[in-house]
């Protein structure tokens, strides 16, 4: 589905949390937050300018964590325990839009990803009758968003790539360095 000005996103129907490759459900979590993407600023200052002002290194990135909450701490989520070990995982999911001339509800696909290493693993509470409260978190060095099959935004620290819809705004810095 294209997304024009005649679509109205408006929920997330449904996701699920899959290993790296996409095919073993990791666990099961209520509901998540995506990782902000903050960039690296330097101030800029000087003669001829009236004061400061921060600008944003193109491509660099702060810190990116993503915590993942989980139900409970079962099997597949021990494989985010060793930090020596790139980790990822990718949520897949469903967005229900409307078309705006025609009223017809539809869905959209999806999938965000992540890689990167593990930094915490918080395997909760006990309790009898009640969820464990588990959580993960992973220092991303690569980040994907991408809906109905079109990357929108891809990060990949390690390989110096920082790509907004379909634009390597990184290219020429790889090929001048």
């Amino acid at each position: 589905m294209e997304f024009t000005n005649m679509i109205i996103p408006e929920v997330i129907n449904g996701f699920n949390v899959y290993d790296i490759d996409g095919n073993v459900q990791v666990g099961i979590t209520d509901e998540m937050s995506m990782a902000e993407l903050a960039s690296r600023v330097a101030t800029i200052t000087g003669a001829g300018i009236a004061g400061s002002y921060d600008v944003p290194v193109l491509g660099h990135f702060d810190s990116i964590t993503q915590e993942i909450p989980f139900r409970i701490l079962y099997k597949p989520i021990f494989q985010f325990a060793n930090p020596m070990k790139q980790v990822g995982l990718v949520v897949r999911g469903a967005i229900q839009v409307t078309d705006k001339g025609t009223g017809v509800s539809d869905f959209a696909g999806f999938r965000y990803v992540v890689r990167g290493r593990s930094k915490t693993i918080t395997p909760g509470n006990l309790k009898p009758g009640d969820v464990m409260g588990s959580k993960v978190s992973i220092e991303a060095v690569y980040i994907l968003y991408e809906i109905d099959g079109v990357k929108l935004i891809e990060i990949d620290k390690l390989n110096n790539i920082y790509r907004i819809d379909g634009v390597d705004l990184m290219e020429k810095v790889r090929r001048l360095c």
